[in-house]
């Protein structure tokens, strides 16, 4: 949704509340044109008037402008000399007046599309008119206008200068323009933006670049216009380049100026939506391709996530490109597969190079470092009595293997309770190398509950002391046996 398409809805909020508001009672000091009946006639501009609107009232039939509560209006008509802009600026001694400009007879009138000014617009509104049509103006506010004095101040403003296609301004790189959509329009036949095809108040710049380089064009108003990039050589021969529609956000249009090409740049606004801009061209900045992994210290267990991103600040998408895992393997990037996933055989530093083309037409490259390190120990042997009998103790005999790092590792033996919970009964921390095997002996007291259920079942896990992340690989550090316990000689187990 456009920003500018929900902002009349703004003064919803303070409506219900003036509704509230007790309006000015009707008497015979009321203004001359405090009816639309009764509108002062402005026979020429520029135009001004001030008058006492502290007994104003408003009609039943007054038109809901610009989404407010209406307290109390007085009218002016004007009819236009020659097409062209007006200005309505509105002033008083207390809370400032709105404005709002109509077309057609009472009871059957159309609000000028954007012809509104508000609190939340500016204090004047700019709009086009046509020679011999009628145009009623509505000086209004929410609020009672006791004790104040309001003036309207008509007068035509000149239309923007580079208005139509045959009139575009010059623009060179980088070059800085301003202007006021409020006194444009679209000539007919205009080309429309796929982006913002509404977009009806528009000016024209056109660019032709010394050399080849790749364009940025910022675009700022009060609520963000529409800026379309065209190439060609007549306005009834153009090409669409690149379209930002109002309300774009960071977006903007980018593209490739090929030496001796004409560009044309137009920057438009909808009715509602058009107030002053500003646009800059500048050189778009280099991409500097990277991409996010996790984990970010991988092994060769994990399955390492990449997420690549174009690094452009100026937040287009990637449509195609490729990632280098730095072990001799690469996929292709798309823009539907920014996300990829990738696993190393061996440990180390590999230099990670991406490189992306954005939907503009820029490129770029960029390189990481991504190091592998696998922690990993196994256990392979638990060495335990097959039979036993109560008060016996035996050994117990746990083999730890390491082939990767010198480390820290911590055994657990631990017995199945009746409930089906392993119980911790013994824990040995060792070093294990590099290369090596350790043994972690145990030994353990066969008891009468082990003889009652008629065995003992026993597990031991390992685990790498100080490492938070523990072992890459846990699949191999459980093992799990059983010892057939009998009760002593003599003695019946109970």
């Amino acid at each position: 949704m456009k920003q500018h398409a929900f902002r009349r809805l703004l003064v919803a909020g303070l409506a219900v509340a003036a509704a509230l508001a007790t309006p000015a009672t009707a008497n015979a000091a009321a203004p001359s044109n405090d009816d639309f009946g009764t509108a002062t006639a402005v026979t020429a501009l520029p135009f001004k008037a001030t008058q006492d609107i502290g007994e104003a009232t408003a009609s039943a039939d007054d038109p809901t402008s610009c989404n407010s509560y209406v307290a109390w209006s007085v009218w002016y008509d004007y009819t236009a000399a020659s097409d062209g802009f007006v200005r309505a600026l509105p002033s008083s001694t207390g809370t400032l007046p709105f404005v709002a400009v109509y077309t057609g007879e009472r009871g059957a009138l159309t609000q000028v599309p954007g012809a509104c000014a508000a609190w939340n617009t500016g204090p004047s509104t700019t709009f086009p008119v046509t020679a011999g049509q009628t145009y009623h103006i509505m000086l209004f506010q929410q609020y009672s206008g006791a004790g104040q004095q309001a003036t309207l101040d008509l007068a035509t403003v000149p239309r923007e200068p580079n208005d139509d296609f045959a009139a575009a301004t010059p623009a060179t790189l980088p070059g800085t323009y301003s202007g006021d959509l409020t006194r444009s329009s679209a000539e007919p036949g205009e080309a429309a933006p796929t982006c913002d095809p509404g977009a009806d108040h528009s000016v024209w710049y056109r660019y032709t670049p010394d050399r080849t380089r790749s364009i940025s064009v910022e675009a700022r108003s009060r609520w963000s216009p529409s800026v379309t990039v065209y190439r060609g050589a007549t306005r009834d021969a153009l090409s669409e380049v690149d379209c930002v529609s109002a309300g774009g956000g960071n977006k903007r249009p980018v593209f490739t100026a090929t030496a001796g090409q004409q560009y044309w740049i137009r920057v438009a606004d909808d009715a509602e939506g058009a107030s002053w801009y500003e646009i800059r061209l500048t050189t778009a900045p280099a991409l500097t391709p990277n991409a996010n992994t996790w984990p970010n210290t991988p092994s060769v267990f994990d399955d390492v996530s990449f997420s690549v991103n174009p690094g452009d600040r100026l937040g287009r998408p990637l449509v195609s490109g490729e990632l280098r895992f730095g072990d001799g393997t690469s996929v292709t990037l798309t823009g539907n597969n920014t996300q990829v996933t990738h696993r190393y055989a061996a440990d180390g530093d590999y230099r990670v190079e991406i490189s992306a083309t954005t939907d503009d037409g820029r490129s770029g490259t960029g390189s990481q470092t991504l190091h592998v390190e696998t922690h990993d120990v196994t256990l392979t042997g638990l060495s335990m009595p097959a039979q036993a009998r109560v008060g016996q103790t035996k050994p117990v005999k746990v083999s730890v293997v390491n082939n990767r790092y010198d480390e820290k590792v911590v055994v657990s033996l631990r017995r199945k309770t009746d409930s089906g919970y392993y119980q911790e009964v013994g824990t040995l921390t060792q070093w294990v190398p590099a290369g090596g095997r350790v043994d972690f002996p145990f030994a353990y007291t066969y008891t009468a509950a082990d003889a009652a259920a008629g065995q003992a079942e026993f597990e031991v896990v390992a685990n790498i002391d100080g490492r938070y992340d523990g072992d890459n690989h846990a699949a191999d550090n459980r093992l799990t046996a059983v010892t057939v316990v009998r009760a002593q000689s003599g003695v019946r187990a109970s």
